[in-house]
């Protein structure tokens, strides 16, 4: 009795896997592709990472930390302005930069936005000193009810974009409302 052996052969395999890769392309363009997007949460997500180890370090060293905004103006003609952002702490009765967190510039064309107590926080570059746009507390408080915002500046012209959201309150929790609700959307679909 002979046995005869099936099995796929090289090129049935690289045309299998190929057209797989086909498909996972297509899928992936359809799908992801909004590169403003993908920047504004990569922007969002190292806000957050920040901003949740300032709020502990408030606590555990008994120290007070604010966050200070900058923007600086475009370098080139066809260049954007550049929002850039720092938290210190007060030591000696004045503000220190934090050496483990240096001065973090988000890409030109992204936009961090506050609304303090109910109202938009404008940068005035004539101030030679900035105040502190929000802070943390040795008591683990907040500065106070604070809602951020950061998109592309192409938000404005493209509606289909939407802003991270971040509320500091009183108690100095800070929430990602952004990703609250995706996790929420995303529950209700299962």
């Amino acid at each position: 009795m002979k046995r005869s052996q099936q099995g796929f052969t090289l090129i049935e395999i690289i045309f299998v896997v190929f057209i797989i890769g086909m498909a996972v392309g297509v899928i992936s363009i359809a799908v992801g592709g909004n590169a403003a997007a993908d920047m504004t949460r990569k922007e969002a997500e190292e806000f957050m990472v920040q901003a949740g180890y300032i709020a502990e370090q408030s606590v555990l060293k008994g120290e007070s930390h604010g966050l200070f905004l900058e923007l600086r103006p475009a370098q080139d003609i066809d260049g954007e302005e550049q929002w850039c952002y720092q938290w210190r702490r007060v030591r000696d009765r004045q503000w220190q930069d934090l050496p483990e967190l240096g001065q973090h510039c988000m890409p030109e064309g992204q936009v961090i936005e506050f609304v303090i107590d109910d109202e938009l926080w404008e940068y005035d570059p004539e101030l030679e000193y900035q105040d502190p746009v929000m802070g943390f507390f040795p008591s683990g408080d907040g500065s106070g009810k604070t809602e951020i915002a950061i998109y592309a500046n192409q938000l404005q012209t493209d509606a289909t974009l939407e802003a991270e959201r971040f509320e500091l309150d009183l108690a100095g929790e800070l929430h990602w409302l952004s990703e609250e609700k995706r996790v929420e959307e995303e529950q209700r679909g299962r």
